[in-house]
Order: structure tokens, then sequence, then C-alpha cells
């Protein structure tokens, strides 16, 4: 039976990409828009929006672009949200931990002038502050990091079909998770907001950089963050299902039958609860790593072409995004110029921190 179970899921979750790619094909706007081969998917959505106010799609689930009924279903008391981690307790709010400032420098300390904002800075930033809150033991942070990317792709998974290996990691990293998290505080959050914070929270930062333009005062960093958050929603897709047999825009809906709400961002913007309990913590986040760049650099530019994550329809963060620094002008520098590593940067490089070490080492790989 061990045998044959990853077999039968391969073939499962072969089947249902599949399934996607032929509803594509048969010209479907969701099923394209689910297969995530598009850079700009604003034109899906406007074919799903010129479909109907609510339509079933040939994947199965019933389908809408259109604000008026995106608000009636999200009203509707027989309709809720399907959760990244079934099972789970609810997500809910985290702090922002003390020293994420420290955090954060020690990070571009290591980076150096060129690096990876996401496997070098975003994603370690994100797991250090999780790992503080939820007061992971210092030894142990390396493999709390490495779990948290482990099942990063939870919320793409609920509606796009991963890869066997990608799924098999995501099942031994929660896993993993929930037996670190078994030792925590005991106010400590949970494997569902955890995993969302750290992934959300990763992809919020590296929007935030790559939308500023430099140089930047502490007051524009604040905004910027706050422009990111509303400009690029955590969550493209809002993932619902019926809990009871309903009718929505004159559309029939049985009981346990999914939907879906996908909007173009903006101020209105629908968001999923998870995606608005985790706000101030992953605006802290990015203020953070604003702040500190500014502090650092006269210029922070892309270095090479943003690559985002795979079968990553929903959340649509970037896998890599590679920028180059120049320094902010000293009294003692005269003009601004290229950072070269100091004997200080090579030595805070080679004290990185767990967290940072175990995510770095995956630098380079699109996930």
């Amino acid at each position: 039976m061990e045998a044959a179970e990853p077999a039968e899921l391969g073939e499962r979750l072969q089947r249902e990409h599949g399934t996607l790619w032929l509803h594509r094909l048969r010209d479907d706007p969701y099923a394209a828009l689910l297969c995530d081969i598009d850079d700009d998917p604003g034109p899906l959505r406007e074919r799903v929006l010129a479909a109907g106010p609510l339509w079933r799609s040939g994947p199965g689930p019933w389908v809408t672009a259109d604000p008026a009924t995106a608000a009636a279903l999200l009203a509707h008391p027989g309709i809720g949200h399907v959760t990244a981690l079934p099972g789970e307790a609810a997500v809910t709010d985290v702090r922002v931990p003390e020293g994420l400032g420290s955090l954060c420098a020690r990070l571009l300390d290591a980076a150096g002038p060129e690096f990876d904002l996401v496997t070098d800075v975003a994603e370690p930033l994100a797991a250090g502050a999780l790992a503080e809150v939820c007061a992971i033991r210092e030894a142990d942070r390396g493999r709390f990091a490495e779990a948290l990317a482990a099942c990063g792709v939870a919320q793409d998974a609920v509606v796009c079909p991963q890869r066997l290996a990608t799924t098999r990691r995501l099942r031994t990293g929660l896993d993993e998770l929930r037996s670190l998290l078994d030792g925590a505080l005991p106010d400590a959050p949970g494997p569902a907001t955890v995993v969302i914070a750290a992934r959300a929270g990763a992809d919020l930062v590296a929007r935030t950089v790559l939308r500023a333009r430099f140089p930047l005062s502490a007051r524009e960093a604040g905004q910027t963050a706050e422009e990111a958050l509303r400009a690029e929603p955590p969550g493209w897709i809002v993932p619902l299902v019926a809990r009871t047999d309903l009718e929505v825009a004159g559309a029939r809906i049985a009981a346990g039958e999914r939907l879906a709400i996908l909007h173009d961002g903006g101020p209105g913007a629908v968001t999923a609860p998870a995606h608005r309990a985790l706000a101030p913590f992953h605006r802290g986040l990015a203020e953070t790593v604003l702040a500190a760049l500014a502090d650092r650099y006269s210029q922070v530019r892309p270095a090479a072409p943003v690559v985002r994550r795979p079968r990553a329809p929903l959340t649509r963060g970037p896998a890599r995004a590679r920028v180059r620094t120049t320094a902010t002008p000293t009294v003692n520098s005269g003009a601004a110029g290229t950072i070269t590593p100091t004997t200080a940067d090579r030595r805070a490089a080679a004290t990185t921190t767990p967290a940072a070490a175990a995510l770095g080492a995956r630098r380079g790989e699109a996930r």
C-alpha cells in the first residue's frame, strides 16, 4: 500500500492537471487562468466577466468576476471560505516581533550588493519573524524555515493541482511544522496561520521593493507597502464552498459545490479572512525591509527578469527576483557607488541565521 499510494496520488494529480488543460483548449477562461501560463491574467478575467455574473466552469467551480455577485456570495450565510489546510484552526493575526529590524539588517549584510530579493531576504525574514513569534528553538529554526517553504504551495494547491514531488513535500513539511509547533508557546499561531503568513508576507516584501522608487524616505516606505498590498493582493482567487443548497444570481448551487471569486486588485478587492487577519503583519515585514534598504542604498534595481512560481494562480508570487544595489552617499564616500563586500559583510555572511541559511541553500530554484 505504501508503494501504491504515491503512484495513485501522482496519477490523480496528473489527471486533474490534464483536465484543466483540456478545458483550456476548449476555450474555458477559468481553466486557462488555473493553467497559469499568462503573465497578465487581466484578459482572462475580462472573459470570465463577459461570460456572465455567475457561471459554471469546465473544471467544476462556479465562477464570477462581477463585484455585485461577489458581494452577494460573501454575504450569503450558506457559503463559506475554503481553507488552505483543512482541519487546522482558523487563521489569526500575528504580532510583529521586536528585533525584526536587526534580523533584516543581518540578512542584508550577508546578501551583499546583488542578491535575490525572495530567497535571500523576503523568505528568511518572514520565517525568522514567525520563528520568534512561535518561540522556536534556535537549533530548530532551520527545520522550521524548510517546513514553511515546503508548505508554501498550500494556498495554490486549493485551486490548482501541484506536481507529485511538490505535493509530497507539502505533506512532509506540514507534519514537520506541526511537530515543531507542538513545542511552541501555548498561544502561538497554528500551522495554517504561519504557512499563510510566511508565503503572503514574503510575496508582499518582494512586490513592495520591486514597486518602490529609490531614494526613499521613511514616510514613502510605509506608503509604498500599503499601495502594494492594495494593488497586488495576497490572493487573486477567493475559493468558496456552498454549505447548503442555494440560489445566487439565478444559479442553483448544490451543497458541497465550489465557487471562485476573481478580482483585478485595487482598493475594493475582495480578500479572504486569512489575508485580512494577517495584513498588519505583512505590512510590518514590508515596511521593515523598505526602511532598511532606504537607509543603506540610493538605488535598488532589478538585475534580471522576475521569475514567478509555477502553478501558482492564486498567489502569483515571485520565485526569484534578483536585484542590484547602489550605496547611499556618505560623508566619507563622496558619490554613490556600488557597494563591495567588507570584512564585516563576510563575517555576517558566515554567521547567517539558520532560517536564512536553510532558505538560501535553495537559491535559484523556481518552486
